[in-house]
């Protein structure tokens, strides 16, 4: 398959290596934070700082990776993030008292950076030379290769933290992102002529809103695109559903708190595994045939990981879950990227995250409160969920897509 396919290793290695970097940094920091202040206070507004700045910023995240060269924005994003880190090491090396304010900063950068590598990546990948690999084997590569970096970054903290030098985990992630700043810079792009957006108006501002209102204007004259972006959110509250139930699924159900490790692994392995389920057997069908499917065989697992609660059937529902999962992801992104042009992939991948976020929000507030009552009512009510969203996709009739 890769055989001749440098571009290909290049952007899979890629992500690969910066998501090492990545894993080790969420594990790494938080123990920091907490080590610090005693608080899980801290790296909570982390996460609030994460999320208000994908929304803020996806708007011009999108439109930055539209109007410039994606490879560009890419390069230079993971160039910034590698020089930034390298200076925290630095940093908390030398003020260590300020540990708390510097990985602050750090983390407020990192999430400036995000949305604009998320956008950008979006758009690249269509572009990437690849030959006779198809488009949905690409993508399905792509997240193999993002969920198993992050794995192997969490596995690689550990001895870190036991050796009480959790500080050099900043390093190696600078190392893993002018690594891959290094790879990007060195892809292939096969692109149509019309890829890049051009503007010359001055006011950036009014050419930004023009931009979003005539692209989402775009987006709801086209109901097959409208449908893909409501559709395909489902696929991430699942993900943030299954890190919602696990902690008391395994506390409560399975009566040993230590078993999220194996339901957590169990789920990964599978989001791993989905390259080889996109590759052997998706590539093979239609959009319209594969998606239903796929949303309705996670209702299905997740009814079966509430009927018949044990520690080895659990983690191989959960398995079963994360592939399935995976897959769909990888489906749903490949129709995304076959359907909208060239020029709005940018602002398209914004667009999406912030429905991700909004529904995210929405949802989940929802679903804690039932699965504090009952998990097993929560994961019923998710499952109801999902099955209707099954039918309403089937029935919306989406016309299947030709392989590339």
């Amino acid at each position: 398959m890769f055989k001749g396919n440098k571009s290909v290793i290049l952007f899979i290695f890629g992500t690969f290596i910066s998501n090492i970097g990545n894993g080790m940094f969420s594990l790494i920091v938080g123990q920091m934070l907490y080590a610090a202040t005693g608080s899980v206070g801290a790296f909570g507004l982390i996460l609030i700082i994460q999320n208000l700045s994908s929304l803020l910023l996806n708007i011009i995240a999108g439109y930055v990776a539209d109007l410039i060269d994606a490879k560009k924005v890419s390069v230079y994003i993971n160039l910034i993030q590698g020089v930034i880190l390298l200076g925290g090491v630095f940093s908390c090396l030398m003020f260590a008292k300020n540990i708390v304010i510097i990985l602050m900063l750090i983390n407020t950068i990192l999430s400036i950076c995000s949305p604009f590598f998320r956008a950008a990546n979006f758009k690249l990948i269509p572009e990437v030379e690849r030959h006779n690999i198809t488009l949905l084997s690409f993508n399905g590569i792509r997240s193999s290769a993002n969920q198993s970096g992050q794995l192997i970054g969490v596995a690689l903290a550990a001895p870190l933290l036991l050796t009480n030098n959790p500080v050099y985990a900043l390093g190696i992630n600078s190392g893993c992102f002018l690594i891959t700043s290094f790879m990007m810079n060195r892809i292939i792009l096969v692109r149509s002529s019309d890829s890049i957006n051009t503007t010359n108006d001055k006011n950036v501002l009014r050419s930004m809103y023009l931009a979003w209102f005539s692209m989402i204007k775009n987006i709801l004259e086209n109901k097959k695109l409208t449908l893909l972006i409501v559709f395909s959110i489902f696929d991430y509250i699942s993900v943030s559903f299954v890190n919602l139930i696990e902690p008391k699924f395994a506390t409560e159900v399975l009566a040993n708190s230590a078993y999220i490790s194996i339901l957590d692994g169990g789920f990964a392995l599978g989001a791993i595994s989905s390259f080889l389920l996109v590759e052997r057997v998706l590539n093979r069908w239609s959009f319209s045939g594969v998606a239903p499917l796929l949303m309705l065989l996670q209702a299905i697992c997740y009814c079966i990981l509430g009927s018949f609660p044990s520690p080895f059937f659990s983690s191989l529902v959960m398995f079963l879950i994360g592939l399935i999962n995976g897959s769909s992801i990888a489906v749903f992104q490949t129709e995304l990227q076959k359907t909208a042009e060239n020029t709005v992939h940018g602002k398209l991948s914004s667009l999406r995250d912030i429905f991700v976020a909004f529904s995210t929000l929405v949802f989940i507030p929802i679903f804690t409160h039932i699965v504090d009552n009952s998990i097993f009512v929560g994961i019923d009510v998710f499952v109801g969920v999902l099955a209707i969203m099954s039918l309403l996709l089937y029935f919306s009739r989406f016309a299947g897509a030709n392989k590339d």
